[in-house]
């Protein structure tokens, strides 16, 4: 029988990260990251140490490109969250791969709350949205699935 998460739990998920485990973007400087390893640290208070667990998939190798699809599990309490993207373009093939892991794991701690506030735009304890600079979308919804699809291909030719 499933455990449900209890409002401690959910608390938890939802409380604000350290202000330690966000960073500038490396790239681009009117967007933050959070360090990966604060959302482990979080998912192993809210769920236990071996509790839950990422399982990923290579789906796209181009250059120093890599592109994972992350499925979450936490089976204690029925939790899944599939096909979560991440990628990583590091110069090191393994800081890539591990760089794709961690970029999708942190991706999915949003879906669970996690960091919220930073990828709301507020930060700090007054809660004033960041700065925004307005850009285009890069890809439309279409042009995304197209990508999906022409990985999909690629990967089984």
């Amino acid at each position: 029988m499933k455990k449900e998460l209890t409002p401690a739990q959910i608390d938890l998920l939802k409380s604000p990260l350290p202000p330690e485990a966000v960073k500038p973007h490396p790239t681009k400087n009117y967007l933050s990251s959070i360090k990966a390893i604060y959302v482990v640290e979080r998912l192993n208070e809210v769920f236990g140490l071996g509790g839950w667990f990422a399982t990923n998939e290579v789906v796209k190798e181009e250059g120093k490109m890599i592109v994972v699809k992350s499925t979450f599990n936490a089976p204690e309490y029925g939790i899944m969250i599939p096909d979560i993207f991440g990628g990583n373009d590091n110069p090191d093939l393994g800081d890539a791969y591990k760089g794709a892991c961690t970029d999708a794991l942190t991706k999915i701690g949003s879906y669970l709350y996690i960091g919220m506030d930073v990828y709301k735009g507020l930060n700090g304890e007054n809660k004033q949205p960041a700065k925004t600079v307005k850009k285009k979308a890069v890809i439309t919804d279409g042009q995304f699935a197209s990508l999906i699809e022409r990985m999909k291909t690629d990967k089984s030719a």
